[in-house]
């Protein structure tokens, strides 16, 4: 349980250092931050798998290209329906997500395994 709650506090601070990079990734107070994670954290986990599977097709052919432009659409979609938080479609939503993935994994390196207490 508590290594789920700080992945999702790390989303959000992850978030936060996309939204100070200047990117077209804006937010106007913690709260709506707070939402915009939670928001996104939900269609990344409820909605892109869906849409994942049925743009399969388009993915492969694309050899994963398209699946940026998806994952970009979901972030801005996500992003700007969040009273508070704004995202710019470029580079704002295609770097975004990328960024966010990248400063998020970096930060849940930090949580220790369950393997490694045992």
């Amino acid at each position: 349980m508590t290594n789920w709650i700080l992945r999702w506090f790390f989303s959000g601070v992850a978030l936060a250092i996309v939204a100070h990079l200047g990117i077209g990734v804006t937010y106007d107070s913690l709260s709506a931050l707070a939402t915009a994670t939670v928001v996104i954290g939900l269609v990344n986990s409820l909605i892109r798998p869906i849409v994942g599977l049925f743009t399969l097709p388009l993915n492969c052919a694309t050899l994963g290209l398209f699946g940026v432009l998806v994952n970009a659409l979901l972030f801005f979609i996500a992003g700007n329906a969040v009273h508070g938080f704004h995202v710019e479609f470029w580079p704002g939503a295609v770097v975004g997500p990328i960024l966010m993935g990248l400063f998020s994994g970096l930060l849940t390196q930090l949580i220790p395994d369950k393997k490694d207490r045992d």
